[in-house]
């Protein structure tokens, strides 16, 4: 089920407002009438982004290993020691919770946060909060509407873990190693087996080819090369993939434009102008 991804006040207002009542009725029943299918339960999740509501509360969006893209409803702690808890709305924060999932609700509830994976470097490496901060936007679009998928859960987090501890030298190429493997994950990576040396990357179409397309949504051949470079490495190989600075931003252009022929809504995202900085 895709789920709708904003939420004003008013519709916010009014989700509280029947689940306090709903909570109260159900409350009543007997236990054997009660719908059980509404407990909390167990979840992991990737904090992608968050959007403050008012003083009390934010819309937070995560990406959980369950149930895919899922927006919840946080309240925010302003004193004593829950206070830290809005710490994990941090983009990339990887969470523990409670979770209730209602079908009939567009936003819902979460308790019992916790920061699963702490990272050490990243918050505190001004290069690597740049990275993070274009990943936050990327995957904010990237997987709106995304249902479960257990391998992409899996690949985002050991991916992430892997940049919180990778040295000086080895993460130039991350971060578009990491929208080439969300783009396999989500089915809309061109097939690395159709590859032929001097082929180009033909964007609108979604694969290699040996002329150069009439329409100008493609990558030439020297970055098409490079590029499936980075799609067959692994993470600890990508710092091999020989890219300048400029071949980076080039790169990510490149792969926004991809994401925007072939996802619904994909915007141009405004970090690259952050990383365009950083790489120059």
């Amino acid at each position: 089920m895709r789920l709708p991804y904003k939420a004003d006040a008013k519709v916010v207002t009014f989700f509280q407002t029947a689940n306090i009542l709903q909570h109260f009725f159900i409350s009543s029943l007997p236990l054997t009438n009660r719908d059980f299918s509404r407990m909390f339960q167990l979840e992991k999740g990737i904090m992608i982004s968050s959007v403050r509501h008012n003083d009390r509360t934010s819309v937070t969006h995560i990406f959980t290993s369950d149930h895919g893209m899922v927006s919840f409803i946080w309240f925010l702690s302003k004193s004593g020691k829950n206070a830290s808890r809005n710490t994990l709305l941090q983009p990339l924060t990887q969470l523990e919770f409670q979770a209730e999932y209602i079908p009939t609700e567009s936003l819902h509830h979460i308790k019992d946060i916790k920061n699963l994976s702490p990272y050490r470097d990243i918050p505190r490496n001004p290069l690597k909060s740049a990275i993070s901060l274009f990943l936050s936007e990327f995957l904010t679009y990237a997987l709106k509407g995304e249902q479960s998928n257990a391998p992409l859960f899996k690949y985002i987090t050991e991916s992430l873990d892997w940049f919180d501890k990778a040295t000086e030298g080895s993460y130039a190429n991350f971060h578009i190693a990491f929208m080439v493997s969300v783009a396999k994950h989500t089915g809309i990576c061109p097939n690395a087996d159709e590859y032929h040396p001097g082929y180009v990357l033909d964007l609108r179409e979604g694969c290699f080819c040996a002329t150069e397309p009439q329409h100008t949504d493609w990558i030439g051949a020297e970055l098409s090369y490079k590029l499936l470079m980075l799609m067959t490495m692994n993470l600890d190989d990508i710092k091999n993939a020989p890219l300048t600075g400029q071949e980076r931003v080039m790169l990510l252009h490149g792969l926004n434009n991809w994401f925007r022929l072939h996802l619904p809504a994909f915007p141009v995202l405004k970090s690259i102008e952050i990383l365009e900085t950083v790489f120059s």
